[in-house]
């Protein structure tokens, strides 16, 4: 059913390597191979196997360097594979000894050659050989399972998939730092729909997918975790029609890919959790040090000798801040769509996440410019607005039913202007949040006195001075239900114009002007003395930046 070591021995990365012990053996059969990276994989072994291994596991044990060809024979196994010059220079003789007393072949791997160059050609010719279907099949799950406990991968168990079904396999993940493997052209992403589709399944369905604008009828695979979809694997009938095996094979591929993906978005959420916390120390204040800065952040791939815009985006979802683990998700996902939406950049923006914000760097030079909706004379401001309401569109349009508030700071040169652009576009959330509500991009520059009186740092005064003006038309108000408060920010959102607060009110304008002399009673200040007005003015921001927008 398998193939000889004699054969084997002309087939793929073997026809470099050679036979130095054991030549009696040749005609052993082999029917398995399996990669020794652990010192106890003996256990695992089914009889007919091909071990390939650099003896890592075991170089610096001498008991079990000699014991290892005898305990292969007990088992059954059909050659030893080594690879030397990594981690031993060359096969210690006493491998060498047993294998021409047990007559079990020993293999001294090329240097040049991989483990792969091994696996694959003979796999493909051991798989295309077996005439029974479950047999092969085992087989082919026997060797996938090898290539996830060698550490190949995900590539190189997408590549075996390719060879079982045939036809094309793709992967499309939401990790930034993997791969996405497409090798038939650019797919179409999956809708909302069939993501929820997935979600839903949680196995392999059939479903209709867009590939270069034709339609066709394929299997998806989600790769799930904690019950959250990280990716999909897609067979495309590209090649021959589907035979019915395809949905078992990638049903048993998942759980192995899951690991696999684990494996990465373990790695990626401490390399960004190093990240966000060099990051916060640029933007507190904490890394002064400009060389040392520069040195660190070129370890993210990050250029702080450049200059940068600076943006923090809030995003809330009423619906994932109960469950800590969901949030985390949420926030994780969230930071993807970002990176994700600035990928045109070449200068690479500088991503990170401070407390509950996502916070990008960009160079103005790689802001985009949208199809010509900008004028070549538009300003920085409008750029960089413009800029920001792309991201809060394509977010919302992304996490439905969330909100998302966009601060920008504005632009100074250096580190220390990066550090004051991230303390105004934070303030710029903050402040701006409950005049221009929760779907806004807000500049800082556009907040007006609020900028002034957010660095007022004694807020029992600012309370004091509310309650003085506006404090008491609210409290009129809810007793009352004047609408005072209301016709004063009306008035002034008029410019005082009359006729223009009435009708914008639907009231008569002798109305307003009771309403007017009402207020001029209860404040004690008059709405047509320029000192009265500033003080009712202020009165209307501190009700803004204390309470709740009007």
């Amino acid at each position: 059913m398998g193939i000889t070591v004699r054969k084997a021995m002309g087939i793929g990365g073997l026809v470099q390597c050679r036979v130095v012990a054991g030549e009696q053996g040749l005609d052993r059969e082999i029917d398995h191979i399996t990669v020794m990276e652990v010192p106890d994989v003996i256990q695992w072994l089914k009889g007919h196997d091909l071990l390939l291994t650099s003896l890592y596991p075991i170089k610096d044990d001498e008991d079990s360097i000699r014991a290892l060809v005898g305990q292969l024979q007990e088992v059954g196994s059909s050659a030893l594979a080594i690879k030397t010059s990594r981690y031993v220079d060359e096969i210690p003789e006493v491998i060498l000894e047993e294998g021409n007393r047990l007559n079990l072949p020993i293999i001294e791997i090329d240097a040049e050659i991989s483990y792969l160059d091994i696996m694959t050609p003979l796999m493909e010719f051991i798989l295309g050989h077996h005439a029974h279907e479950d047999h092969r099949l085992e087989v082919f799950f026997q060797w996938v399972t090898e290539l996830a406990m060698g550490g190949k991968g995900i590539p190189a168990m997408i590549e075996a998939c390719e060879q079982i079904t045939g036809n094309r396999i793709t992967l499309e993940s939401e990790l930034p730092v993997l791969e996405r493997r497409i090798t038939v052209g650019e797919p179409a992403p999956l809708t909302r729909l069939q993501k929820n589709e997935l979600r839903m399944n949680k196995r392999s369905i059939r479903m209709a997918r867009l590939l270069n604008g034709q339609a066709l009828e394929c299997i998806v695979a989600p790769l799930m975790l904690n019950d959250e979809l990280y990716g999909y694997v897609t067979c495309w009938p590209t090649e021959h029609p589907f035979e019915g095996r395809e949905l078992v094979i990638l049903d048993r591929m998942i759980p192995l890919l899951a690991l696999e993906f684990l494996k990465v978005k373990t790695r990626f959420d401490v390399e960004q959790a190093f990240k966000d916390d060099f990051l916060s120390e640029v933007l507190t204040g904490h890394a002064q040090d400009e060389d040392e800065v520069i040195t660190r952040g070129h370890l993210f791939g990050w250029d702080f000798s450049k200059d940068y815009q600076v943006l923090a985006i809030s995003l809330q979802a009423d619906n994932v801040d109960r469950d800590a683990v969901q949030a985390q998700e949420f926030k994780r996902k969230w930071l993807q769509k970002v990176h994700d939406l600035l990928v045109f950049s070449t200068a690479k923006p500088i991503i990170g996440q401070r407390k509950e914000h996502v916070i990008v760097l960009i160079q103005l030079a790689e802001l985009p410019d949208f199809q010509g909706a900008l004028p070549p004379s538009a300003s920085v401001r409008e750029q960089i607005i413009t800029f920001a309401d792309y991201l809060r569109k394509q977010l919302c349009q992304e996490f439905s039913g969330a909100s998302c508030t966009i601060g920008i700071g504005r632009f100074y040169p250096g580190l220390q202007g990066i550090q004051e652009g991230y303390s105004e576009a934070v303030r710029s959330i903050q402040l701006g949040r409950s005049v221009w509500g929760n779907n806004s991009s807000i500049y800082f520059g556009d907040l007006g006195i609020y900028r002034i009186l957010s660095r007022f740092h004694d807020r029992k005064e600012l309370e004091a001075l509310f309650n003085e003006t506006v404090g008491k038309l609210v409290d009129y108000d809810e007793k009352n239900n004047a609408k005072l408060a209301e016709t004063l920010f009306q008035y002034f959102a008029k410019d005082c114009s009359l006729a223009e607060t009435a009708d914008s009110m639907f009231v008569h304008v002798n109305t307003l002007k009771y309403r007017l002399q009402k207020i001029e009673q209860l404040t004690g200040c008059s709405v047509h003395r320029a000192e009265d007005r500033l003080r009712l003015h202020i009165g209307m921001k501190l009700y803004h930046l204390l309470h709740t927008q009007v």
